[in-house]
């Protein structure tokens, strides 16, 4: 179950790292370069840790899908399920990993 919670929270705070860079990256934001260049740093430490979590906690919660979170009942349901999930959070953190490379590309020129 904890490693479901981190998991989860990972993918979360991965999101809200991700669109906090974005927010603040925009030009029309007008955050000065230097505290800019910092906050980017910053955030860039959070995301790898998110990443090494839910890289680690994924294959955890792969390897024990069948055993503890399967419910047959749901059968068949549940997979399209976790895929349409997938889909959606790999479409968010994708949109979002472009916005912080393109800020990281303007912040170094």
């Amino acid at each position: 179950m904890l490693n479901n919670l981190f998991h989860d929270f990972a993918v979360a705070l991965l999101a809200a790292s991700l669109l906090a860079v974005w927010i603040a990256g925009r030009p029309s934001s007008r955050v000065p370069p230097k505290p800019l260049r910092a906050l980017e740093r910053v955030f860039a430490r959070v995301m790898a840790g998110c990443w090494a979590v839910i890289l680690l906690g994924g294959a955890v919660r792969t390897w024990a899908y069948r055993e503890y979170e399967w419910a047959p009942a749901a059968g068949r349901g549940q997979v399209v399920a976790l895929v349409v999930k997938h889909v959606v959070l790999v479409a968010v953190v994708v949109a979002g990993a472009r916005n912080w490379w393109r800020l990281r590309r303007r912040l170094r020129s």
